[in-house]
């Protein structure tokens, strides 16, 4: 890597990295253009151009892509390399070159990721998808390049965390995920609806301190969550303030003659600054939402955006709605999404119960405790109730989520999988860190061995849930990895409003039916009808997007071969599998399903964004097809 090439440049080509792979894999590029140097080398002859020259004079047989312009004897090439998780894979280093051909002689000149959309537009690619919806695209890469620029200035500092304390070290590794945020997605760090400055305020791998605004919500408005037993100690302002704040926002909720009637809400700056207005004027015109003076200090972005940290109360995080458009869904806290995730967690509870080695190496974060305006029927949960689904209540509405507080102390250290999966220029690797907790030198053989203890210790705690009928949200966002004295020791869940399940193996394993909550006309997508469709969350939120990113950050960073990775985990994912106490059938079909099959099912990025209908308060997506990288690194080895 070249220490003095800018920072822009380097986070430019990862998003055309990801945006090239996600068109190569959802086959958005067919497999017709796909050829080896021969071929591509006959058909580049007319334009004088040699691709050994361009293409650092490859010896070897390789592989290009090469798109020829419908209307103009241009064409655009790039190289291409067989992939372990998809059959084809671009590499950031690589070039996109352009091939003119004019009258006199052929112009080569390098392209970006927003000019190679424009030409795939010209080339036809994308015929099939509506005007309006290129055009949404093209306008979301434009802004996504803008944002991404900003990242120059992050303010991310993980050198020396092995003398800071197990909760400044989770804040600090939080901002550190941010910087990538969802692997793989060349959109994930647009954030629709954020000027510059307010990206640079509000997104975590900046560092920046928020104000909290507070407005007042009279009491006969609200709806709380199943934690909420005392509504006089148990709201927002005795939780995540401290005793000199709490005492200037009573003063001003006394003097306004608010203390009996109203509650105070925490209210995220961008949404006061934005939306609040917009969606309760009529309620503040009537005294029901009374905006405050107040306003509170020391929160931290997470990843997320959504969910704070407090500096004061690390175990204390806040989950605040707030407007903007994140991975193609609005980033608001509805009350159904809410109260689904109490009787997600009161299901892992239960689970915890029938594992012993769940009841030790699986953590939850506590989320019972919710305050959300809710205008009518604030007693009526079912869904008769109209009102839980309406947008209007999921823009004032806050969570506490409770960290177990002694996994912000020593011996234990909290890492968020999604800090991992990347490394930032400058910085040193979040596994470094782990490597130094256990007094190793970052070898590479100490890295494998430490990647094969993450593997184990993650496949454990996910696949006994699995056998039980149930699949949380195993990106690396959601699970943090429990550390004690340094070794690899459990796993935490944070939010649990996206527990998967499958009802047959819930009820037979003596675990009650959730019953969600959802509209009539709505099939609840948290009940899944096979094992397959169960699995699904493992083969690809949790192996190919949050352990393969991880691989892929090892690989390059400590110079491994990505094969010995995968390798690694392979056989971590075996020995769990074998371990498990499990019907025969059972563990042959996810043997066949894991191992065996030379394809797994892949959750489609960009033909979503470019095919379907947008759906509000959800991330679009698709299913596709794509190499089971198990079967390939073992069959490669074989």
């Amino acid at each position: 890597m070249n220490a003095l090439q800018p920072a822009y440049q380097l986070t430019d080509r990862t998003i055309l990295q990801d945006f090239v792979n996600a068109l190569l894999v959802e086959a958005l590029i067919p497999e017709q253009y796909i050829v080896d140097d021969s071929t591509a080398q006959a058909k580049l002859d007319v334009f004088g151009f040699d691709l050994k020259q361009q293409f650092n004079h490859r010896s070897e047989q390789q592989y290009v892509v090469l798109l020829p312009e419908q209307t103009s004897p241009n064409c655009v090439v790039f190289a291409v390399q067989s992939g372990i998780t998809q059959a084809w894979s671009f590499a950031a280093e690589s070039e996109i070159l352009r091939i003119t051909a004019g009258n006199q002689h052929t112009q080569v000149h390098p392209i970006e990721l927003f000019e190679l959309f424009e030409c795939l537009q010209q080339i036809g690619l994308f015929q099939h998808c509506q005007a309006d919806k290129l055009q949404v695209f093209s306008e979301q890469i434009q802004k996504c390049l803008t944002q991404y620029r900003l990242l120059q200035q992050h303010q991310v500092d993980a050198h020396d965390l092995i003398h800071q304390s197990s909760a400044q070290v989770f804040r600090i590794l939080e901002q550190y995920a941010g910087y990538r945020d969802r692997p793989y997605h060349p959109l994930s760090k647009l954030k629709e609806g954020l000027s510059q400055q307010e990206y640079l305020q509000y997104c975590p791998e900046f560092a920046q301190e928020l104000s909290i605004h507070w407005v007042a919500v009279h009491k006969d408005k609200m709806m709380f969550g199943a934690g909420v037993e005392d509504i006089f100690t148990q709201q927002p302002s005795q939780i995540f303030i401290n005793r000199a704040e709490r005492y200037q926002l009573k003063q001003e909720m006394f003097q306004r003659g608010l203390s009996e009637t109203h509650i105070a809400m925490p209210v995220h700056p961008w949404q006061f600054q934005h939306l609040f207005q917009q969606f309760f004027a009529e309620d503040i015109a009537s005294g029901i939402c009374q905006p405050l003076n107040f306003v509170s200090k020391g929160m931290y972005a997470s990843a997320s955006m959504r969910s704070l940290l407090s500096e004061d109360i690390p175990q204390q995080s806040l989950k605040l709605p707030i407007g903007i458009k994140a991975l193609g869904s609005l980033r608001f806290l509805p009350i159904v999404k809410m109260i689904n995730g109490e009787k997600n967690q009161k299901l892992l509870q239960q689970a915890r119960q029938k594992d012993p080695v769940l009841q030790q190496k699986l953590w939850l974060c506590e989320e019972t405790q919710w305050w959300s305006y809710l205008p009518e029927k604030q007693d009526d949960r079912s869904a008769d109730n109209e009102w839980l689904f309406v947008e209007k209540p999921t823009h004032l509405a806050a969570q506490r989520r409770h960290i177990p507080a002694e996994l912000l102390q020593q011996p234990y250290q909290l890492i968020p999988m999604a800090s991992l999966g990347h490394s930032i220029l400058g910085q040193p690797a979040v596994f470094d860190y782990i490597l130094q907790l256990q007094q190793l030198e970052n070898h590479q053989e100490h890295v494998l061995e430490q990647f094969a203890q993450l593997c184990a210790c993650f496949f454990e705690v996910n696949l006994r849930l699995f056998r039980l009928g149930l699949m949380g949200e195993i990106h690396g966002q959601n699970l943090c990895l429990v550390l004690k004295h340094g070794q690899f020791d459990g796993l935490m869940f944070r939010d649990h409003d996206s527990l998967r399940i499958y009802l047959p193996w819930l009820l037979q394993n003596g675990l009650d039916d959730p019953d969600y909550l959802s509209p009539h006309d709505f099939r609840n997508t948290l009940y899944h009808d096979s094992v397959e469709a169960l699995l699904f969350y493992i083969q690809t939120l949790g192996i190919q997007i949050n352990l393969g990113c991880i691989v892929e950050a090892l690989a390059k960073y400590y110079q491994i071969a990505a094969d010995q990775l995968w390798h690694v985990l392979a056989e971590q994912l075996q020995q769990v599998l074998n371990s498990l106490d499990i019907e025969p059938e059972i563990l042959s079909q996810l043997q066949a399903l894991l191992f065996e099959s030379p394809n797994w099912p892949y959750k489609q990025l960009i033909r979503p964004l470019l095919e379907q209908e947008t759906r509000i308060g959800s991330m679009p997506s698709g299913i596709g097809e794509t190499r089971n990288p198990l079967w390939h690194v073992l069959a490669r080895s074989a």
